[in-house]
């Protein structure tokens, strides 16, 4: 067994009997189980977060307390433990250093997740198949990349293809966010199977509200979202917003920014949890993935995989991926941040 298997395995055993004692003492508990988290955080990332944690949780009076109960109740351990495993360890310690020798490497701050936009229903010749997402992660894996996140536009349910993927990259994080398909029984069973998917429902679609109910009572670990506008975030409106996603009972909210919205509620997601306003999580997705970005490898990278296989980054590129001969690499050396030589 090699180093990081084991230190896998030690995080998971510690990881497992922390939330086991939570069920008797859950503050103490909890705050143990923050202080354990500081011993295994060797990354950038990981020592910072944890250093917020700690200072939040000194308020005994947070509402974190209830969430993290609440989450604790209604969510499978083990998709709690196998999703925060992947994501703190894989992506975000092990992965996070991969990401950094290979980002000097190459000259350029790798992102240390990938977007696609994915729609089951394109039907057209040069569209992104599931046979070209498995070729994109196995190209970036040997990166230090394994957090994928997924848009899926289209479909009556949820893509059994997708599924099939998160199940075969086991060690990896995946975000999957469903606009209008439905989840049957049998799929939430089998992402719950799968332990490392953090699905979340578009609260805008069609039995956004029942769907999310019967996740919850499936004991599935997921979320909800919202795509904004720049009409949404004024300062009436936010009252107005947060109370339909407390209503969800979700503990985490993404927010999402339209491609024509010019505003961000970057500020208002982040100052909530600082200000530990809600017993929610709220993020900014595009907003924050840049912040961890600039953690990680003190540069903001953001790119996405449209369903066409276009690539988008924030100054802009024609390349795409699904080109002969084109490779992830190549595509992430001609579009990333140069790298900051005294990182």
């Amino acid at each position: 067994m090699d180093t990081q298997s084991i230190t896998r395995l030690m995080i998971d055993t510690a990881v497992s009997r922390g939330i086991k004692d939570m069920t008797d003492d859950p503050k103490r508990s909890i705050r143990k189980l923050a202080d354990m988290g500081k011993q295994f955080s060797t990354g950038r990332f990981q020592s910072k977060i944890i250093d917020i944690i700690q200072g939040l949780l000194e308020n005994d009076n947070s509402p974190y307390y209830s969430l993290i109960e609440d989450a604790l109740t209604h969510t499978d351990h083990k998709c709690i433990r196998k999703f925060g495993i992947n994501m703190g360890y894989n992506c975000w310690t092990y992965g996070a250093r991969v990401l950094r020798a290979k980002s000097e490497e190459l000259h350029v701050s790798l992102p240390w997740l990938l977007m696609f936009r994915y729609d089951p229903d394109a039907g057209k010749k040069h569209t992104l198949t599931p046979e070209h997402i498995r070729s994109i992660i196995e190209q970036a894996r040997p990166l230090g990349i394994n957090s994928f996140c997924f848009f899926q536009k289209g479909g009556v349910i949820a893509s059994n293809e997708l599924i099939s993927i998160f199940r075969e990259y086991d060690q990896c994080g995946f975000f999957y966010f469903l606009t209008d398909a439905q989840v049957t029984a049998a799929q939430g069973a089998a992402l719950k199977s799968c332990g490392n998917v953090m699905l979340s429902i578009d609260i805008d679609a069609p039995e956004s509200y029942d769907t999310c109910m019967a996740l919850r009572d499936s004991k599935l670990l997921y979320g909800i979202h919202h795509f904004y506008n720049d009409s949404d975030f004024g300062s009436a409106e936010n009252a107005e917003n947060v109370k339909r996603y407390l209503s969800y009972n979700s503990s985490m909210v993404f927010l999402i920014q339209k491609d024509d919205c010019c505003k961000s509620a970057g500020d208002f997601a982040k100052n909530s949890r600082m200000k530990q306003s809600y017993p929610c999580f709220i993020w900014d997705l595009y907003a924050d993935v840049r912040e961890i970005s600039q953690i990680i490898c003190e540069n903001e990278t953001l790119i996405e995989f449209s369903s066409d296989g276009s690539v988008h980054t924030p100054a802009g590129t024609d390349l795409n991926i699904l080109d002969p001969d084109e490779t992830l690499e190549h595509v992430l050396t001609k579009t990333m941040p140069v790298l900051n030589s005294e990182a």
